[in-house]
C-alpha cells in the first residue's frame, strides 16, 4: 500500500515536472519569438523612419525646385515684360516720329501755299478767307500729333478741332460771297439780285435781321436771302463750340455709368443711350450741321454758274472731306477695335486700354491724311487764280499711255502703206499709156516725198 502510494507520488512529480518542462520550453520559444518580433519590429521602425526621413528630404528638395522654378519663371516674365515695355516704347516713338514727320512737311506745305498767296494778293479779300481755310489741315494735324504724345488732352483738342470746323464753313461761304462780288458785298447783292425771279423767298423767321425788306425790290430780295444765309452759317459757329464742350463733360462726369452699359442688355443699352445727354447733343449738332448746309447749298445753287471758274465744289469737297473722312474713319476704326477686344471697353492682357488705341490709330491716319488734303488744297486753292484775265486750265489727264502707243502703231502702218505704193509705181502698175513710159523711170530709189508726188501726178 505505501509502495503504491510512492509510485503514484513519483508518477504525478514526473507528469508535473514534464508539464514544467514543456512550459519551460514553450516560455523560451514564445520568448525567442517576441524577442524576434520586437527586432523585427525595431527594424520596420528604423525603415519607416528612413523612408519618412527620405520624403522629408524629398520634399523639401521639391520645394526648393518649385521656389527656383517660379523665380525663374517670376524672372523671365518680368523680362518678357521689361522687353515688351521696351518694344512698345520703341513703337510708340516710331509712330510719334513718323506722324511729327507728315505734321511737319503739312505744315511746311501749308505755309509756303499760303505765302504764295501773299506774294501774289491780287484780291486781299478774298486771299485772306483762302488763307484761313488754309489753315484748317495744318490745325488738324498739330492737334492729332498733341494727342499722340499727351494723351491726356484729346478732348480738348477734339473741341479745337470742332470749333475750327465750323469757323471754315462759314468762312467758305463768306469767301464764296467774297468771289462773287469781287470783295464787296453791295456787288454781290447786284449779281444775285440778276437771280432774283428764280430764288425762294426768304424765312420770316429772320424777318428782323431784313433791311431792307424783301418785298421791296430784288435787291432787297438777294440781300435778305444773303443774310438768311449767313445767319444759318453763322449759328453752326456758335452752336458747334457749345455742344462739343458739353459731350466733353458729361462724358467726363458719367464716364462709370457709361462703362457700365456693358453689363445691360441690347434694350436695356439702347433706352440708356436715348435718354442720355450725348444722344439730345447729337441731335442738336445734326440739326445746326443741316441749317449751316442748307444756307451754304441755296447760296450756292443761286449764283452756281457764277462761281463755276473758280469750280467752287471742288474746293467744298476738300474742306469738308477732311471733316466726314476723319468722322467715317474714327466711327470704322472704333468698330473693329471693338470687335477684336470682345466687345467690351476695357484692358485687354497687353494693358492697353481698346479706346486709347483706337483714338491713337484715328490721330495717326489723320496726320498722314492731312498731308494729302494739304496737296489737295495747293491744287483747288492756286495763288494765280485771282489774277486779272484768269482762266481756268485743265490739267492733263494722266493715263499709261497707250494711246501714244495706238498712234505710234497708226503710224507705222501708214509708212508700211506708203512704201508699198512706192514699190507698185516703180513697177509699173500705176503707169497709164502715153503719160509716163517705163523706161523714163529710173532705177534710183524714190524717196517719199518724190513717190507722193508721181502718185499725184499719174492720178
Amino acid at each position: 500500500m505505501i509502495e503504491e502510494t510512492e509510485s503514484a507520488s513519483r508518477v504525478s512529480k514526473c507528469g508535473f515536472l514534464k508539464y514544467l518542462n514543456i512550459s519551460i520550453i514553450l516560455v523560451v520559444v514564445l520568448s525567442v519569438l517576441v524577442g524576434c518580433m520586437f527586432f523585427q519590429l525595431q527594424y520596420l521602425t528604423h525603415t519607416v523612419d528612413n523612408l519618412t526621413y527620405r520624403i522629408s528630404q524629398d520634399e523639401m528638395r521639391l520645394k526648393i525646385l518649385e521656389n527656383v522654378s517660379n523665380e525663374v519663371q517670376d524672372g523671365q516674365q518680368q523680362e518678357i515684360a521689361n522687353l515688351n515695355e521696351k518694344v512698345e516704347k520703341n513703337e510708340s516713338l516710331t509712330l510719334i516720329q513718323m506722324a511729327g514727320t507728315f505734321v511737319l512737311l503739312t505744315c511746311l506745305l501749308t505755309m509756303f501755299h499760303m505765302t504764295s498767296h501773299l506774294r501774289n494778293f491780287y484780291e486781299p479779300v478774298v486771299q485772306r478767307k483762302v488763307i484761313a481755310i488754309l489753315w484748317m489741315s495744318p490745325i488738324y494735324a498739330i492737334t492729332s500729333f498733341l494727342s499722340i504724345v499727351v494723351t491726356g488732352i484729346e478732348g480738348y483738342m477734339s473741341i479745337l478741332k470742332d470749333f475750327y470746323e465750323a469757323y471754315v464753313i462759314y468762312t467758305f461761304l463768306s469767301y464764296l460771297i467774297a468771289v462773287l462780288g469781287k470783295g464787296e458785298r453791295s456787288r454781290a447783292v447786284e449779281v444775285l439780285a440778276k437771280h432774283a425771279d428764280h430764288l425762294k423767298a426768304p424765312r420770316n423767321c429772320f424777318r428782323r435781321c431784313y433791311h431792307p425788306l424783301p418785298e421791296e425790290s430784288p435787291e432787297a430780295k438777294a440781300n435778305a436771302i444773303l443774310v438768311e444765309c449767313q445767319i444759318l452759317a453763322m449759328q453752326f459757329v456758335l452752336c458747334r463750340p457749345i455742344t462739343s464742350l458739353a459731350s466733353f463733360v458729361a462724358t467726363a462726369l458719367l464716364e462709370d455709368e457709361y462703362a457700365s452699359y456693358d453689363d445691360d442688355s441690347s434694350a436695356v443699352k439702347v433706352q440708356k443711350y436715348f435718354t442720355s445727354p450725348q444722344f439730345w447733343i447729337s441731335m442738336v449738332q445734326n440739326v445746326s450741321v443741316f441749317l449751316a448746309f442748307t444756307g451754304l447749298i441755296k447760296f450756292y445753287h443761286a449764283v452756281s454758274n457764277d462761281l463755276a471758274w473758280i469750280n467752287p465744289f471742288s474746293k467744298f469737297l476738300c474742306i469738308k472731306g477732311i471733316v466726314f473722312m476723319t468722322f467715317w474713319q474714327g466711327l470704322i476704326i472704333n468698330i473693329i477695335v471693338s470687335l477684336e477686344s470682345g466687345g467690351r471697353w476695357e484692358e485687354n492682357d497687353s494693358n492697353i486700354d481698346p479706346r486709347e488705341k483706337a483714338m491713337r490709330i484715328q490721330n495717326i491716319l489723320i496726320c498722314l491724311e492731312m498731308l494729302l488734303f494739304s496737296i489737295a488744297h495747293w491744287c483747288v486753292f492756286p495763288p494765280e487764280e485771282y489774277e486779272e484775265g484768269y482762266r481756268r486750265r485743265k490739267l492733263p489727264k494722266p493715263g499709261i499711255g497707250f494711246s501714244d502707243f495706238v498712234a505710234d502703231v497708226g503710224l507705222i502702218m501708214e509708212n508700211s502703206k506708203k512704201a508699198k505704193r512706192s514699190r507698185r509705181v516703180r513697177d509699173g502698175d500705176y503707169i497709164r499709156a502715153g503719160e509716163l513710159k517705163p523706161d523714163s523711170i529710173s532705177d534710183e530709189p524714190l524717196d517719199m516725198q518724190t513717190d507722193l508726188d508721181l502718185e499725184v501726178s499719174i492720178t
